[in-house]
């Protein structure tokens, strides 16, 4: 896992793209939308693989998608770099946005893992920016000049070997894993002895057993997965040395039984019954909204960071370097993509462990957790107002545990409510919704930051 979230450090190498590379907000953006879309899109593809192939076949598939993205976005920079010193046009935006296409497709990548490859990217892949080597820094194509910070001993980072980097270890740990992989065996769906004894009763007398008569299908709502759950928790408490008759224990026992491996069994839903389900498409409408704003803080915050300090820089404030124009930007970036990592770690674990604790002690639903990640995700919303640099920490401490909180549960939620069976391509198709939420945040936040840009300039 700690190898997976590679696509969540895009922030750190963006500046990159268009600070030396020359390209738009818009067009890095763009990268950013097409790197969400292989990284969401293919959802349903990559479940259906996960689901009919297994995890060796697809782990190995994406270690070499990761080691082909990677190491193609690492040679076309390289490539942009030589082209704009020679006046040239650099390699073309949606090559670029191709090669992190691949690298996207390649899901499971959460967690700690920007954290920890900020860290790596910080200790072993800065440079100082007289130590970049450009040959001729005067030249550029339609006008454009590559910029450079004013302090030569300022740090930048190194983005070629940094992306060839993660494509060399996301490829070689993925192709270790098949080696290293232990495949569990999915738990079988059986009842509890209780209806063992109620079945060989009713066979007796000729009834048809209760299992056979209680409907599997759920309700359409939430609350009926919730109510037969705690209805199979007070199961436990009773005292189950008093026995009764078949019939009598039917009209008692809650209409589905538990099975002995402590899941409650769902029938599968697929295709057309799943997207014609209510619950699945409001499902799809919460990822639009609530992922999409997280993938455009996500892959933006480097901008922020760049904007805020600016505009900071420009009006007297500090901009985090003390008005000097010596701030240490590239760390201020790298502290920002740290905290939303860390902090949609620590929602992930928050969100996983405080629905388990909220269904057995307070008989409530996971699925409670998604407004209370978009309240959170609101209030991030509402501190980047106030566009100051110490504000904008607060912005991505609440992006992180929102959106981590988010997929902290999603997963689950999806396996209760449509069944585990068909779990992955559900979730593919539902994946969507971060796509398309990610596509239309990251170009309105490059449009708008385009059409500021002028402004933002003089002011820095």
């Amino acid at each position: 896992m700690l190898a997976s979230g590679s696509l969540y450090v895009f922030a750190l190498y963006a500046p990159s793209f268009t600070g030396r590379l020359g390209y738009s907000q818009t067009q890095t953006s763009t990268i950013a939308v097409i790197g969400d879309i292989g990284l969401y899109g293919v959802g349903p593809l990559s479940g259906l693989m996960a689901d009919r192939l297994g995890a060796r076949p697809t782990s190995f598939i994406a270690g070499i998608l990761l080691l082909m993205g990677y190491g193609l976005l690492s040679a076309g920079y390289a490539s942009g770099l030589e082209s704009v010193a020679k006046g040239e046009e650099p390699t073309h935006f949606l090559l670029m946005a191709v090669f992190l296409l691949l690298a996207g497709v390649p899901v499971s990548f959460f967690g700690l893992s920007a954290a920890a490859l900020t860290v790596i990217a910080q200790g072993f892949f800065m440079m100082k920016v007289g130590d970049f080597v450009n040959n001729n820094n005067n030249n550029g194509y339609n006008g454009f000049k590559p910029t450079t910070p004013k302090d030569p001993q300022e740090q930048e980072l190194d983005t070629v070997g940094f992306l060839l980097f993660l494509g060399v270890s996301g490829g070689v740990i993925n192709g270790l894993s098949v080696l290293g992989m232990n495949i569990l065996t999915p738990p079988t769906r059986t009842t509890d002895p209780e209806s063992h004894a109620d079945a060989a009763a009713a066979a007796a007398t000729g009834a048809e057993p209760a299992s056979e008569r209680t409907p599997l299908l759920r309700e359409d709502t939430a609350t009926d997965t919730l109510a037969s759950r705690q209805s199979d928790n007070s199961l436990s408490t009773r005292n189950t040395t008093t026995r009764t008759t078949p019939v009598a224990a039917a009209a008692n026992e809650p209409p589905l039984k538990k099975p002995s491996t402590g899941r409650r069994y769902v029938p599968p839903k697929s295709g057309k019954e799943f997207f014609m389900d209510s619950d699945a498409q409001s499902f799809f409408l919460i990822m639009i909204c609530l992922a999409g704003t997280g993938l455009m803080i996500i892959n933006s915050i480097s901008a922020m960071v760049d904007a805020v300090a600016g505009a900071e820089r420009g009006s007297g404030g500090g901009g985090g370097g003390g008005g000097d124009n010596k701030s240490p930007m590239a760390s201020i970036r790298a502290t920002h993509v740290a905290m939303i990592s860390l902090s949609s770690y620590m929602g992930r674990i928050l969100s996983g462990f405080g629905s388990d604790v909220a269904i057995v002690k307070y008989g409530a639903h996971r699925v409670y957790v998604m407004p209370i990640a978009a309240i959170c995700m609101g209030l991030a919303q509402v501190a980047g107002m106030f566009a100051n640099l110490q504000w904008l920490y607060l912005t991505s401490v609440l992006t992180g545990l929102a959106y981590g909180g988010f997929f902290g549960v999603a997963g689950t939620v999806v396996a209760e409510l449509w069944g585990a069976e068909t779990c992955g391509q559900n979730w593919g198709w539902l994946s969507w919704g971060s796509a398309i939420g990610g596509m239309l945040f990251n170009l309105l936040f490059g449009l708008v930051m385009d059409a500021e840009r002028p402004e933002v300039d003089v002011a820095g």
